[in-house]
C-alpha cells in the first residue's frame, strides 16, 4: 500500500504541472483573436491603398495607409504613406512618415528605404516660423495654427510644414484677438508671421455697489431726468448738447455755401469784369451770378438755422439743470423767413 501510494502521487504532481502550463498558453489564445482581427483590418485598408495608388488617387490612398496605420502601426505601412504624401507634394508629412518609419522597422533593406527617402526630401522640405517677441508676451497668450493650439516652446522656431495656406490666430485675456494668414509654398519656402502685441480692450466700469439695507430709495425724476440734486446731463442738457452738434454742422455747411457763392461771383467777374461793357461770355456770367446769389441765400439760411440751435441748446442746457422742480419754463419757437431765420423765446424766468 505504501509503495502504491508512491507510485500514484507523481502522476498527481504531473497533472498539476500541466495544468499550469495551460493556463498562459490560454491567455494568450484569448489575446489572439482580436490581435488577428486588427492585422486583418490594417491589411485590408493597405491594399486599399496600394490599388488607389495604382489608380492615380493619390488623395484617397494617403488616407488609406494613414487609416492602416492607425489601425496597426507598422514601418512598411509608414514608408507607402511617405511615398503617397511625397506624390501628393506634402513633403513635410512625407518625411515626418519616413522618420516614423525608422523608429519601427527591423528589416535591413525597409531601413534603407526609409534613411535614403528621408534625406532626400530635407532639401525640398518648407518652413514656418512664429516668431513671438517679449514685447507680445502678454499674460495668458494662446497662439493657434490652423484651429489647433501651437505650444509655446514651438514660437521662434522653424517648424517644417507642407505646403498651403495656414490661419494663425492669436489670443489673450483682456486684448483683443489677432488673425493672419501664411502662404507656405510647397518645397523650400521659409516663410515668417511676426506676432504683434495685441491692443487693450476697454475697461468697463463696474457697476455701483448696492445700497445697504435701510437706506433711502432714490426715485427717478420726472420727464426722464437723472434723479437727485447733483446729476448734471439731465434729459434736456443731452437734448442740448445734440442741439449744438446740429448748429455746428449746419453753421459749417453754411460756410461751405458763402465760398461757394464767393467763387461764382469771382468767375462770373472775371468772364465780364465791366457790367455796362458787353461781353462775349455774358449769360454765362449772368448764370454764374444768379447760381451764387441762391448759394449766399442758402449761407444766409444755414447761419441762420445754426445761430438758433445754439441759441436754443443755450436755454435747454441752462434750463435743465436737475434742480427741475424751480426751474424757469421756457418755451423756443425757431421761425425762418427766405431771407433771415431766427427764434423766440417765450417763458418766465
Amino acid at each position: 500500500m505504501r509503495a502504491r501510494g508512491r507510485h500514484l502521487h507523481p502522476h498527481r504532481s504531473i497533472a498539476a504541472t500541466d495544468v499550469a502550463r495551460l493556463i498562459p498558453l490560454l491567455v494568450c489564445l484569448a489575446w489572439a483573436r482580436p490581435a488577428h482581427a486588427q492585422s486583418a483590418e490594417a491589411e485590408a485598408l493597405f491594399s486599399d491603398g496600394n490599388k488607389l495608388f495604382t489608380e492615380g488617387k493619390i488623395t484617397e490612398a494617403c488616407d488609406a495607409f494613414d487609416a492602416s496605420n492607425r489601425a496597426e502601426p507598422r514601418a512598411g505601412t509608414l514608408i507607402r504613406l511617405g511615398e503617397c504624401r511625397e506624390a501628393n507634394q506634402q513633403f513635410a508629412s512625407a518625411w515626418s512618415a519616413y522618420k516614423d518609419a525608422l523608429n519601427r522597422v527591423k528589416d535591413p533593406r525597409k531601413r534603407q528605404v526609409a534613411t535614403t527617402r528621408a534625406a532626400a526630401l530635407v532639401a525640398r522640405l518648407s518652413y514656418l516660423t512664429i516668431s513671438v517677441s517679449d514685447e507680445a508676451r502678454v499674460e495668458g497668450l494662446a497662439i493657434l495654427r490652423n484651429g489647433k493650439p501651437l505650444d509655446p516652446m514651438l514660437w521662434n522656431r522653424g517648424l517644417p510644414v507642407d505646403g498651403g495656406d495656414y490661419v494663425i490666430v492669436g489670443s489673450a485675456p483682456g486684448h483683443e484677438d489677432w488673425q493672419t494668414i501664411a502662404h507656405v509654398p510647397p518645397s523650400g519656402g521659409k516663410v515668417s508671421v511676426e506676432v504683434p502685441r495685441f491692443k487693450e480692450l476697454i475697461k468697463l466700469v463696474p457697476p455701483p455697489t448696492p445700497a445697504p439695507a435701510g437706506a433711502p430709495v432714490v426715485t427717478a425724476a420726472p420727464d426722464g431726468e437723472s434723479p437727485g440734486r447733483h446729476g448734471r446731463f439731465t434729459t434736456r442738457r443731452k437734448l442740448a448738447l445734440g442741439l449744438t452738434g446740429a448748429g455746428v454742422v449746419v453753421a459749417v455747411t453754411g460756410s461751405l455755401l458763402g465760398a461757394s457763392a464767393n467763387r461764382q461771383k469771382d468767375d462770373a467777374f472775371r468772364k465780364c469784369p465791366d457790367p455796362a461793357t458787353p461781353c462775349d461770355e455774358a449769360s454765362e456770367a449772368q448764370s454764374l451770378i444768379r447760381s451764387g446769389r441762391r448759394r449766399a441765400l442758402e449761407a444766409n439760411i444755414s447761419f441762420g438755422v445754426a445761430a438758433a440751435a445754439i441759441v436754443g441748446a443755450g436755454v435747454l442746457w441752462f434750463t435743465g439743470g436737475p434742480e427741475t422742480d424751480r426751474a424757469p419754463r421756457v418755451t423756443v419757437v425757431p421761425h425762418m423767413l427766405p431771407t433771415e431765420a431766427g427764434l423766440a423765446v417765450q417763458g418766465n424766468f
